[in-house]
């Protein structure tokens, strides 16, 4: 390495420190709570070359990537740094059926997993595939930890597979039906299934840690934050466990809070800003805090089966985002629930948005279109002819757009310039 280059590096590594605050942590340990904007850092890039900028983000979102569904543990879906509109295209890689699942990303790798049961391993840099196995069974999410792929079957296996080459390092048969997307955090890895249970099982050999009977079926994903497990069931409850050892510490009724209704959670929850965030299947989203309680709702004119995406948003400050059935995606500040915007996609919202430095997308299949939105006022800035559950994730330096059966790599026109 030349001195300049060593300095450069340096001066580099200076700006991603002082960026990286409240962008959260990776999937070995606990990210900080979102607590607030940072309106400095793109005063300190913006007379960056374009090719300092891009290792710029590379360092400040080092070791965190997207590992799994929402990011970090507490599932924000949310990334500090990101490449911004208007784009450059890549690369496609086609996986042949449907992704309901958003992929994965780490460490230079991109994990995705078919209708079909059959995992792919691209490179991210060119969309190389490098490995392929099938599992042949319906599959949830992938999620990358300690080295695995963890992946749940509908026919009730849970399986771990090494990510390096794809093969099986081990699986596990619990008592029901898997739906729900798994979260790593450290060496133990959390779960739900059909039949009420919630798993925390280690990730190097799939022994059980603890289990616990929630007593209605699970099929969101559980998140996780200080120390505690949070997920809702499809009845209408969140809980909050120990993540220790399994034991309660609260459980709530949401049909028993106002608005009323009889919904249940398909969506998984959303930790930050000292609050729970969830998403009833009857359209209810619900802030509750990290004791369970109340803190504020929105009431939307169809379902909802996505996620909540939050993060700091510069201009408004702690921001809360959901798509809806009623073709709307609503931007709300994550504190008070008092709306900021909306924006009508002209079709259904399936999925959940996602928060990508200054832009918010979301995507319907109905008019298989996704967008992306400047996340301080909901003007588009970015849309793309496919559509996705989940549409865009990033690894700070490039965008991966998940359409019906293809995944596309993009990145700023600045950067590819």
């Amino acid at each position: 390495m030349t001195r300049a280059a060593a300095c450069w590096l340096a001066v580099a590594v200076a700006l991603a420190l002082g960026a990286c605050g409240s962008s959260g942590g990776g999937s070995t340990g606990t990210p900080p709570t979102i607590s607030g904007s940072d309106p400095g850092a793109r005063t300190r890039t913006a007379n960056l070359s374009p090719a300092q900028a891009r290792l710029t983000a590379q360092i400040a979102n080092h070791g965190v990537d997207w590992p799994y569904f929402g990011r970090v543990p507490e599932r924000t879906h949310y990334i500090r740094t990101a490449p911004q509109p208007p784009f450059h295209f890549l690369w496609e890689f086609f996986a042949k059926q449907l992704l309901e699942f958003p992929p994965a990303v780490e460490g230079g790798r991109i994990f995705a997993v078919n209708k079909t049961g059959e995992v792919f391993s691209v490179r991210s840099s060119d969309g190389t595939q490098i490995w392929k196995t099938n599992l042949d069974n319906d599959v949830t999410g992938p999620a990358y930890g300690d080295g695995r792929i963890f992946i749940g079957q509908f026919n009730g296996d849970f399986t771990a597979l090494d990510a390096a080459r794809g093969k099986r390092a081990w699986s596990f048969s619990p008592q029901g039906h898997i739906e729900s997307t798994p979260l790593v955090v450290g060496r133990t890895v959390y779960f739900g299934d059909d039949r009420g249970n919630l798993y925390a099982v280690h990730a190097t050999d799939g022994k059980p840690r603890w289990r616990v009977n929630l007593g209605a079926e699970l099929k969101a994903s559980p998140s996780f934050h200080h120390g505690v497990i949070y997920v809702g069931d499809y009845a209408g409850g969140v809980h909050a466990v120990r993540a220790s050892d399994g034991k309660p510490i609260w459980s709530v009724d949401t049909n028993n809070l106002p608005p009323g209704g009889s919904g249940g959670f398909y969506a998984s929850p959303t930790i930050g800003f000292g609050r729970v965030y969830e998403a009833r299947n009857d359209g209810v989203v619900f802030a509750l805090t990290l004791a369970g309680k109340p803190s504020w709702h929105l009431a939307t004119s169809a379902p909802v089966y996505g996620s909540v995406a939050i993060g700091p948003i510069a201009g408004r400050g702690p921001t809360a985002f959901v798509g809806s059935y009623d073709h709307r995606l609503y931007a709300l500040d994550a504190t008070t629930g008092k709306q900021f915007w909306t924006f009508d996609v002209g079709g259904e919202i399936p999925g959940t948005p996602t928060v990508a430095g200054g832009t918010v997308y979301t995507s319907s299949f109905q008019t298989q279109k996704t967008y992306g939105l400047d996340a301080k006022t909901g003007k588009p800035t970015f849309h793309w002819g496919s559509a996705g559950y989940e549409p865009v994730i990033s690894d700070g330096s490039q965008i991966f757009l998940t359409g019906f059966e293809t995944i596309w790599s993009f990145e700023s026109k600045s950067a590819g310039g």
